[in-house]
Order: structure tokens, then C-alpha cells, then sequence
């Protein structure tokens, strides 16, 4: 039996719960947008109910690199063996390279150039969804705190009105 040696990263997915669908389609157009092309919005639930709770589901294959590098070939027991690997009770596998070293250091150089890419999406990614925002600046509020903070904002307007001999508010 022979296996082939393979490098392939694993795809990775970022998945990003939201409170609707409205606020799944703006995550989207940014994942989209910054080139995250194979990126979408999922729910167990019907996306119009509005316990849905989409997931926005991020995710690109577009800068794979796989490669088969080498082969493991299994030796049946006790065929075709020398005296000394059937002495040594260990080898019953032989691992062949099937490329050089430059062949190598190219796939290597390949590779971290594509983690460059990447790394460039992950950065338009996140000024599409923050807009040049900090992300302190634009922090998720709940409902009470929303509640809370207008509250505040319409007793300082309340405020500023009747110090300025403005009458009812």
C-alpha cells in the first residue's frame, strides 16, 4: 500500500453571529468586498424569522496550495525485506521524497506570499467593517444600555433647553 505525502493547509472559517439580517448583510459585503469571495450567511432557523440569529460565515480558498511532496509505501509483512529491516522489528514503512529541496524553499516562498495576500484580506476586512473606526469607537451596545444612554442624552437636552429659556421640551 502507498499513501502520498500531501501539504494542504486546512481552509479556515470565521464564524460571526449577528442579531438579524440586517445586520448579516453588511458583514457580508465587507468579507465580499475585501475579497473573501467564498464567504456567506447561514442559519439553522428560516432567515425571515426574527429569532434567526444568522451567521455570517467567512471563509476563502481562493489562495490554497496543496502539493504532494513524498510517498509512504507499507511493506506486506515479511515481503520483500532485506535481513536487516526484517530484523529491525520497526520498519515495516519506507517514506520517499518525491521532490528536491529547491522544489522546496519555492512551495515555501509560495506559500508565504499567499499568507501576505491573506493578511492584506484580513486588513480590508476590517476597515470595510469598522469603516477607519477604532473598534472602541464602535462598540455593541445592548438594549438597556442604548436605553440608558438615550435616556441621559434627552435629560442633558431637557437640560440645555430650560437653561436657555427654551420652553417645553
Amino acid at each position: 500500500m502507498t499513501e502520498l505525502i500531501q501539504r494542504a493547509p486546512l481552509s479556515q472559517i470565521l464564524h460571526i453571529a449577528t442579531a438579524s439580517l440586517a445586520h448579516a448583510s453588511p458583514v457580508l459585503s465587507a468579507a465580499i468586498t475585501a475579497g473573501f469571495r467564498e464567504s456567506g450567511v447561514q442559519s439553522l432557523k428560516n432567515l425571515n424569522d426574527p429569532n434567526a440569529l444568522p451567521m455570517v460565515a467567512i471563509r476563502s480558498a481562493g489562495l490554497a496550495l496543496e502539493s504532494i511532496v513524498g510517498v509512504v509505501r507499507h511493506q506486506p509483512d515479511g515481503s520483500s525485506r532485506s535481513e536487516e529491516e526484517q530484523d529491525d522489528s520497526e520498519v515495516d514503512e519506507i517514506t520517499e521524497a518525491l521532490v528536491d529541496e529547491e522544489y522546496l524553499e519555492t512551495l515555501v516562498q509560495i506559500a508565504n506570499e499567499r499568507f501576505e495576500a491573506n493578511t492584506e484580506r484580513i486588513r480590508r476586512f476590517e476597515e470595510n467593517l469598522f469603516g477607519g473606526k477604532s473598534k472602541e469607537e464602535d462598540q455593541w451596545e445592548d438594549t438597556e444600555e442604548r436605553k440608558e444612554r438615550k435616556r441621559r442624552e434627552g435629560l442633558a437636552k431637557r437640560a440645555a433647553l430650560k437653561a436657555h429659556g427654551g420652553g417645553r421640551v
